[in-house]
């Protein structure tokens, strides 16, 4: 199958290959010639993002793919084939391997990688090669890949009014019969609302969620079919399990029950966060958004589209333990999700029938820098002003963000504390912040993920002096917990002093820490290999242009590192 990969000196791999093909031989297959044949591989941090995504998952449907990464990556380290572009976002990567020689991009079809080339169409003078279970298809740039092979258009069944409807309606006691033919009992009414009402089960495994009369459509029906279809079995998702049916006709699913309570009632502000979370402190904060962000992430793989992100649905038991909830609304391939939250969407749907059309990854994208900026803010809109206008709405259409790189100008800051919230995040994620929120730039969710990480490593080894960085409210008077900033780090260089060197290399003298200091003004200086070679160069990325600095950085060989830790 994968004979016609020899021809290319170099392989653009899209983590969707690796996830979706970790479980057959065809991906054997797949390395097999990448060996054979020297190719090289250029992934980007995107890569190694989306696989932390799916080990932090423990579903058990993606149970290889972990072996898969790992024989993977010693296969390519071990003949020195590997390289990767330090960027998350698409157009940048697209730039960075665009003149590669006898290359091509192998992908597939629903990936988010694939979605991204859809909604950039940026310029790559290589083959685009997808991969399915019975072939590949070949394209010899992006612009033909997107005429030729068009998604198929938004599903006939979203314009479908009618309902699938029994006359009777299964109740307590009742026995409802999934499309396997096993029998649920309902026990107890846990639940109810406008479009049906949640059952314990006989099986102490689900719970079932039986829909009033006048909700099931066929396009509804449809996508809980597909959702079933995907296998998702992981606790961390609402997602339907079993279809069920009363005396033969639809009525609802199967579901694992989320344990917690909704975000929406702890980031609600300071006595709800204290009062639910009293030991919390912005490290937690960060761990429960990079969680969550991890979620989404996960569904954008599977081909859906959350649409309705906001802080209703999701459940929270710790920082590392969510759940999303509500999954029978999201989007899934070509099946439209019908409802969306006007403060978590983004201004340019508003007023859109959002059955009448597909979202897409971009349009996700805002939602997701909603849900940053909410969570780490403990609540808090972005727009929500002091002195402001009347409504949320005109303040969100004439994107009046409060909030300034320099810190300046706070008597629109919401009181309680938010301003110093703000002066305390990190450089990078301030300015992704006011970029989004102020100036309407998207970033995409894998780049928010990213700087949220790097903000919790910065919390979790101590970078800040000032202990008021570590507090959920800083500043503030609230009986909220605290950090001995100088005790932790004498605690850290204890164990680091402590730590057994390696036998077989003399102990290397490292730093017990890192000072790292606040600073106002953003620099935009990041550091990108140089592809093509094994050489690093510093670069500075401005907004969407990528400029090398010209500071006469070596250019020399760089020697090669461990890849993800995974070894």
């Amino acid at each position: 199958m994968f004979e016609g990969l020899s021809k290319y000196l170099s392989i653009v791999l899209d983590y969707s290959v690796v996830m979706e093909y970790s479980s057959g031989l065809l991906f054997d297959e797949l390395t097999n010639v990448i060996e054979d044949k020297g190719i090289d591989v250029y992934v980007n941090d995107t890569f190694k993002i989306l696989h932390y995504c799916v080990v932090q998952q423990q579903d058990p449907k993606d149970r290889y793919v972990q072996q898969t990464m790992r024989s993977l990556m010693q296969s390519l380290l071990s003949t020195n084939s590997l390289h990767v572009v330090h960027t998350c976002n698409t157009a940048h990567f697209i730039e960075q391997v665009k003149e590669l020689p006898e290359s091509c991009i192998l992908t597939t079809r629903n990936s988010i990688f694939t979605k991204r080339l859809y909604e950039k169409a940026p310029d790559f003078v290589g083959d685009i090669v997808v991969m399915s279970p019975t072939g590949l298809k070949e394209f010899h740039s992006i612009a033909e890949m997107i005429r030729d092979y068009p998604y198929p258009e938004i599903s006939k069944l979203a314009k479908n009014n009618t309902y699938i409807d029994s006359d009777g309606r299964a109740n307590i006691d009742d026995v409802v019969i999934s499309t396997e033919g096993d029998k649920f009992t309902l026990v107890k009414r846990l639940s109810g609302g406008a479009e049906g009402m949640v059952f314990t089960t006989d099986n102490p495994k689900y719970v079932a969620k039986i829909y009033h009369k006048g909700v099931i459509t066929p396009l509804r029906w449809a996508k809980l079919k597909k959702l079933t279809a995907l296998g998702i079995t992981s606790p961390n998702f609402c997602v339907p399990q079993h279809l069920l049916y009363f005396r033969g006709v639809p009525v609802g699913y199967t579901m694992f029950m989320g344990k917690g309570t909704t975000l929406s009632n702890v980031f609600d502000g300071p006595d709800a966060m204290i009062e639910q979370f009293p030991d919390w402190t912005r490290l937690d904060v960060c761990e429960t958004l990079l969680t969550l962000i991890g979620k989404y992430l996960y569904l954008h793989m599977h081909d859906v589209i959350a649409g309705d992100i906001q802080l209703k649905n999701a459940l929270i038991y710790t920082s590392k333990d969510q759940c999303l909830i509500d999954m029978d609304s999201v989007q899934i391939g070509n099946l439209p999700c019908p409802v969306g939250t006007e403060e978590f969407t983004d201004p340019n749907l508003w007023g859109r029938d959002f059955s009448s059309f597909v979202r897409t990854l971009e349009d996700e994208d805002y939602s997701i820098a909603m849900l940053v900026f909410s969570v780490l803010f403990c609540g808090l809109h972005p727009y929500a002003t002091r002195n402001g206008a009347e409504t949320l709405r005109e303040e969100i259409v004439n994107h009046n963000f409060p909030y300034t790189l320099d810190n300046s100008g706070t008597e629109h800051i919401p009181l309680g504390g938010y301003d110093h919230i703000w002066e305390y995040l990190p450089e990078n994620l301030r300015t992704m912040l006011y970029k989004t929120f102020h100036d309407g730039k998207r970033y995409e969710a894998v780049s928010w993920r990213a700087a949220v990480q790097e903000y919790m490593n910065d919390l979790e080894n101590f970078v800040y002096d000032d202990p008021e960085a570590y507090k959920l409210f800083p500043c503030e008077n609230y009986k909220q917990a605290t950090v001995n900033v100088e005790e932790v780090r004498a605690q850290l260089a204890g164990k680091l002093e402590n730590a057994k060197p390696d036998e077989d290399k003399p102990a290397e003298e490292k730093p017990k820490f890192q000072k790292k200091v606040f600073t106002n003004v953003p620099t935009g200086r990041y550091i990108s290999p140089n592809v093509g070679g094994n050489s690093l160069r510093p670069s500075r990325f401005d907004d969407d242009e990528m400029i090398p600095a010209s500071n006469g950085a070596d250019t020399g060989s760089a020697p090669k590192k461990k890849f993800f830790g995974l070894f």
